[in-house]
């Protein structure tokens, strides 16, 4: 968010209206961040340079590189070393799903699936495209019919 600093003085009827247009503009593009309450669930990432709160709601997906995670998410990315599949297993199944080797994705920010040659494609609701193994299709299509029916 930009800030508009104001000093009190006498201020040329120039000035005031160009003030009146930033202040005009910023509350414009003033979106408040949602408010995140103690009982949202997350998960506590730990590392030797300390630890991050990973909130599920606002995790896209995660990749791996090397032997690092990479968790994308709503106003961050955060690198973290680990195992895909050991964090894996720390994440609500109804809500995360791993689509290939490399990927996690979180099923609530999935818009569509598409086909493309032999593979799939999942589309997330931020525009980012992560490949879905086709082994793994059926799987992933019945997980997110159980969280829209769960979702009622």
């Amino acid at each position: 968010m930009n800030e508009i600093h104001i000093t009190i003085s006498e201020v040329s009827e120039e000035k005031c209206g160009e003030l009146l247009r930033q202040l005009e503009d910023a509350v414009q593009d003033y979106r408040p961040r949602p408010k995140i309450t103690v009982s949202e669930p997350a998960l506590w990432l730990s590392s030797k340079k300390g630890y991050h709160r990973l909130y599920y709601s606002r995790c896209y997906y995660i990749e791996t590189d090397n032997r690092h995670l990479i968790f994308h998410c709503e106003d961050e990315v955060i690198r973290w070393t680990g195992k895909i599949s050991d964090i894996l297993k720390k994440l609500p199944k109804h809500l995360f799903f791993r689509c290939n080797n490399s990927y996690i994705v979180n099923l609530k920010y999935i818009h569509d699936i598409k086909p493309e040659g032999d593979r799939y494609n999942i589309r997330l609701t931020s525009g980012e495209i992560i490949p879905l193994s086709r082994s793994r299709y059926q799987e992933c299509r019945a997980n997110l019919e159980l969280l829209a029916s769960s979702d009622i």
